[in-house]
């Protein structure tokens, strides 16, 4: 391998894993194909190396929602660090945590929860700490138990985490937005929708400050707070957060994705509420 292959294949890996964080999952996974492809040809006896650019791209494949594809992405890699003498318990801990949430996205928290636990048990053992990797497992296992109706547990697992995040809360806020995003779904899946509405404008203001108006990420978050201000009766207000969710996801994510589908169907409903509440 030459100096200038391994600097292309460095730039690929960068450009596509900054496109994704931005927001843009569909510019980046050509990039992190490519990445992908340069890899496997120039480091073909680095394991590490090799599963890093395989997680990249499923993380990519999992925001457009190709989730079979997702898995297997990450299947691939945490076998070859599994069969590879000295690979990082930390590493492997990161790939249990994203195949959880490849199962918590399709729906089967029952599948999720296992790589979830084992995911956040080996990065207790590797000692990285209270870091924000730490932090992460413990809020992806806390979704999964919600979805399982276990929320004492889950309750537990977010606020840990956010103690973990807010500890340094300028180098972590896109992880504190998550967190605060999925304390406040649970806190609305149990009724509770002050503390709900509470949480998760909260998360919305930081979302959009650290990732943008038009990150899809966003769009999650004023959906969740429209199905809150649905509940509550303000058909009216709940209706522009959806459409403002929509706009973003058909831009961001396309309009077949099944988040974009789910959210659009939603903003129809409530404004057909709305404008049933403004006839009467």
């Amino acid at each position: 391998m030459s100096a200038g292959e391994g600097l292309r294949t460095e730039r690929l890996a960068r450009a596509g894993a900054l496109l994704r964080r931005r927001g843009d999952p569909a510019g980046a996974e050509p990039l992190l194909r490519a990445a992908l492809a340069a890899t496997e040809q120039a480091y073909p006896r680095d394991p590490a190396r090799l599963a890093h650019a395989l997680n990249e791209l499923g993380l990519v494949c999992k925001d457009l929602a190709r989730y079979d594809e997702a898995r297997a992405l990450y299947e691939r890699a945490l076998r070859l660090l599994l069969e590879a003498p000295g690979s990082q318990p930390g590493d492997i801990a990161t790939l249990q945590h994203n195949l959880g949430g490849i199962e918590h996205a399709r729906g089967d928290s029952v599948a999720g929860e296992p790589h979830a636990r084992s995911g956040l048990a080996l990065r207790l053992a590797s000692g990285e700490g209270n870091g924000p990797a730490l932090a992460a497992d413990m809020i992806a296992l806390g979704a999964i138990l919600d979805a399982r109706g276990e929320y004492a547990e889950a309750e537990r697992l977010y606020l840990d985490g956010l103690a973990i995040l807010e500890g340094d809360p300028d180098a972590h806020a896109p992880e504190i937005a998550v967190a605060l995003n999925d304390l406040g779904a649970s806190y609305a899946q149990r009724g509770m929708l002050s503390d709900a509405v509470a949480m998760l404008d909260r998360a919305a203001a930081l979302k959009r400050r650290v990732l943008g108006p038009r990150h899809h990420e966003l769009a999650v978050t004023l959906n969740n707070l429209a199905v809150v201000h649905e509940r509550r009766g303000d058909h009216k207000h709940a209706a522009a957060l959806y459409a403002e969710a929509v706009s973003i996801l058909e831009r961001s994510l396309g309009s077949a994705h099944p988040r974009t589908v789910s959210c659009r169907a939603n903003e129809a409903r409530c404004s057909a509420a709305a404008d049933a509440s403004t006839a009467g």
